[in-house]
């Protein structure tokens, strides 16, 4: 059984938002090489959201996960050498990395997960959670140690609540403006997006989740 000391707070902010599925929970359909709606209880079935980071930013949070998952395998030497953060990919133009945090939709036991928060910029749930890729906001995930079927050790982030500051639908936020093209809703409501911030150091308590899975490219 993981102990609280497994688990490390990482908290980004003012990132753009990736492939996020948050209205509902989705698996990948190996037939249609495709993510798809499905319940909680389907194999597979998380919420999840990714986030792009530029590489140096990266290579900070790399290297404080890395460094969580040696302390977990101090502890721990049943723990395989680290090989990976997983979800983590890097772009072709090698300018940017993407991170994925996940959670299952049903836990360890069986019994239903909780969904994660998702909350407006001035912290009240969000109305629509249909959100697309480039929306901009905030991530607050858990990591811990974890390995994969093939005996792999790496690092896996459990999606805990996401903050979305400057969202965007289907229309390309087009319903926000009146006829006239003058905005209908005050632009106040947003802060100042604040530069990718890696995870801090201080590790506090979160309950596990069963199974957070991604594949990656390392540095």
């Amino acid at each position: 059984m993981a102990d609280n000391a497994d688990f490390f707070k990482v908290l980004v902010k003012g990132v753009k938002l990736v492939y996020p599925k948050l209205d509902k929970t989705y698996r990948f359909n190996t037939g249609k090489q495709a993510s798809e709606p499905c319940q909680p209880t389907a194999q597979g079935a998380a919420w999840s959201v990714a986030w792009s980071m530029p590489t140096e930013d990266a290579r900070a949070l790399h290297g404080q996960l890395k460094q969580h998952y040696e302390g977990c395998r101090g502890r721990n030497p049943k723990l395989p050498a680290f090989s990976k953060i997983f979800g983590m990919k890097k772009a072709e133009d090698g300018q940017t990395v993407t991170f994925t945090a996940k959670r299952t939709g049903t836990k360890g036991d069986g019994t239903a997960n909780s969904a994660p928060k998702v909350i407006d910029a001035s912290k009240a749930p969000l109305a629509n959670l249909a959100i697309w890729s480039g929306s901009v906001g905030s991530i607050r995930a858990w990591a811990f140690p974890a390995v994969d079927p093939d005996g792999k050790g790496g690092i896996s982030m459990i999606l805990d609540t996401v903050q979305v500051t400057q969202p965007i639908y289907g229309d390309g936020g087009l319903d926000d403006f009146d006829s006239d093209g003058s905005p209908s809703g005050s632009l106040d409501d947003f802060g100042p997006t604040a530069a990718p911030a890696p995870a801090p150091r201080v590790q506090e308590p979160a309950k596990p989740i069963n199974e957070v899975l991604g594949d990656d490219i390392p540095f």
